[in-house]
């Protein structure tokens, strides 16, 4: 073997490994965290549920219908509540000047908090507003058609009072309603001193459409 294929072999070699190596690591990394998540769990009396069958990619960003790898189910304000870490992987594609391609994988994690309404709702979605985006008379308000889009049925849960609470900043945003799951979601992963976070926006816009 010549040197330069001896090289070769050595640095293919070297490059497997480390790729190896790394895999092990994460793997290590996410099973010491799954189980603070656990522990969190067992201590407030929330279940933990990995891989659970549920639908939720069709309503979050990229669609991934697998992409809820962990979840937490529980109580909470008097209503069920699931907490779910959910994520998308894309590549990356940049050409380089020679014409060469290279492809990257990139993930994003989104925390993905769900209550269960007393009734079902057709399906309908509330985001932000962007700057450039075609204003609708939607609800009537103009400060809440100019700073929130609404796409799908606008039902008789947009009431004044949760006009008035969006205006206020006392819901989460965006948020989207498909029977009786009220769903909320927001770009990082679970802290698993304290997985679900504050629950208190998402259970007061609940309240709002129970009209509770």
């Amino acid at each position: 073997m010549d040197p330069l294929t001896g090289a070769l072999a050595f640095l293919c070699v070297a490059s497997l490994a480390l790729v190896v190596i790394v895999a092990l690591v994460a793997a290590r990394g996410r099973r010491r965290r799954d189980g603070r998540i656990a522990e969190w769990a067992a201590k407030a009396g929330w279940q933990v549920v990995m891989r659970p069958a549920v639908d939720w990619g069709r309503r979050l960003p990229g669609g991934n219908p697998d992409g809820v790898r962990l979840l937490l189910s529980g109580q909470a304000g008097g209503r069920p509540v699931l907490v779910g870490e959910y994520d998308v992987t894309d590549v990356q594609v940049a050409t380089g000047a020679d014409g060469s391609a290279t492809t990257t994988p990139h993930t994003r994690h989104w925390v993905v908090t769900v209550a269960i309404l007393d009734r079902p709702w057709p399906p309908a979605t509330v985001t932000t507003r962007g700057r450039l985006s075609r204003r609708n008379e939607a609800t009537g308000d103009p400060g809440f058609d100019k700073a929130f889009r609404i796409s799908g049925t606008v039902g008789p849960w947009c009431t004044p009072a949760l006009i008035a609470a969006h205006l206020a900043h006392r819901t989460p945003v965006p948020w989207s309603v498909a029977g009786p799951e009220l769903m909320t979601w927001t770009e990082g992963r679970m802290r698993p001193a304290h997985p679900v976070g504050d629950l208190g926006p998402l259970l007061h816009l609940a309240a709002l459409l129970d009209g509770r």
